[in-house]
């Protein structure tokens, strides 16, 4: 199999398994049983699960064991982990069953959709991240024409928040000396109406050899830039492409106009974290205050819609920014002062 063959699949995966980790009803139970026929049927993955299977589980019993406020204990090796979720999924598909009776008591809410919603992420997606993982590395492994390495010109996306966008021009006015002939930068803004933003995003990302990305108090306030980098991360194919840069105070010097808030992006101690916590916590709370409001869930789609994605965000957030702190950003003045030695090292240039 051949690179272009696995990456048409990964594409499949991805759509297919987007659309079932976003679903919060019963009625969306089809979106299960497209992803499940989809590995079943696809060789390369279905392969892979007969390999990781090392046991029978016992769903029946599992679920009449497990306590009301109690969450499934998902394997901590990764072969293990196949092999649950796969068993998990036939359960789930395998005769009538009420999903929100497996899912309730998965949050505090008394919503069906909540709770539907919250089982899905904590029981089902790392199974789908295990599998992409495989994907990935299928993608790396995999023989393929031999490439011209020696004359490539390796292919960097900026990505930033449109309020950051001197900060923009700075970095790439001042990398442009190192890497020379090299390197190319392209530019896009994650600050964008959302609709489709996040496919376009993931598009531009896979054309590009790494991504730099700027991080801003702006940046993590936006819900764009959050929903769209918070998925981004979980791809540890994509996230190995991820170069940060943590704005600090000190940067506000290469504003054109000096920001009249703080522009640092305070994430390496646990009250700056909380603070984007408290933040998206608020913005949740004045979504449902709206949705009240309106009363008629018919006349508050929108609204709904909107306070899913920013529970999402207040999901992942805690590991998102623990990516960033164990991945080292750096400020844009020290990048500066340095010579982008870091950046560059990384990229091999």
């Amino acid at each position: 199999m051949n690179r272009k063959e696995i990456q048409k699949i990964s594409l499949q995966y991805r759509t297919l398994s987007s659309q079932m980790l976003k679903m919060n009803s019963q009625e969306e139970m089809y979106c299960i049983q497209q992803f499940f026929d989809f590995i079943s049927e696809t060789e390369i993955i279905r392969n892979y699960i007969n390999e990781c299977k090392t046991q029978e589980y016992d769903f029946e019993q599992i679920f009449a064991d497990k306590g009301w406020r109690n969450v499934l204990m998902l394997p901590a090796k990764q072969e293990e982990l196949v092999s649950y979720g796969y068993q998990l999924l036939q359960y789930i598909l395998d005769g009538p069953k009420s999903l929100i009776g497996l899912c309730m008591g998965y949050t505090g809410s008394n919503k069906f959709s909540d709770n539907i919603e919250a089982f899905v992420r904590k029981s089902i997606e790392p199974f789908v991240v295990a599998i992409r993982t495989y994907i990935e590395l299928c993608f790396i492994d995999c023989e393929d024409v031999a490439e011209n390495q020696e004359n490539k010109v390796v292919t960097i996306f900026l990505s930033y928040c449109q309020k950051d966008m001197d900060i923009a021009d700075c970095l790439e006015e001042n990398i442009a000396p190192y890497i020379c002939d090299k390197a190319k930068i392209s530019r896009d803004i994650r600050d964008v109406e959302y609709h489709e933003s996040f496919k376009r995003f993931m598009q531009s990302i896979e054309k590009h050899d790494y991504v730099i990305t700027i991080i801003s108090d702006n940046y993590l306030k936006s819900r764009n830039c959050m929903f769209e980098m918070l998925e981004v991360v979980k791809d540890s194919y994509f996230s190995k492409k991820l170069l940060f840069i943590v704005l600090g105070d000190d940067d506000a010097i290469y504003y054109k106009n000096m920001p009249q808030e703080g522009i640092s992006a305070d994430v390496y101690s646990a009250l700056g974290q909380a603070k984007y916590s408290k933040y998206w916590s608020s913005v949740d709370k004045e979504l449902e205050i709206e949705i009240e409001e309106i009363g008629d869930p018919m006349h508050a789609i929108l609204q709904i819609k909107e306070k899913q994605i920013v529970q999402k965000i207040l999901l992942d957030m805690p590991e998102f920014l623990e990516f960033i702190r164990d991945n080292k950003g750096l400020t844009l003045s020290e990048h500066i002062e340095k010579g982008f030695e870091d950046m560059i090292s990384f990229m091999g240039l």
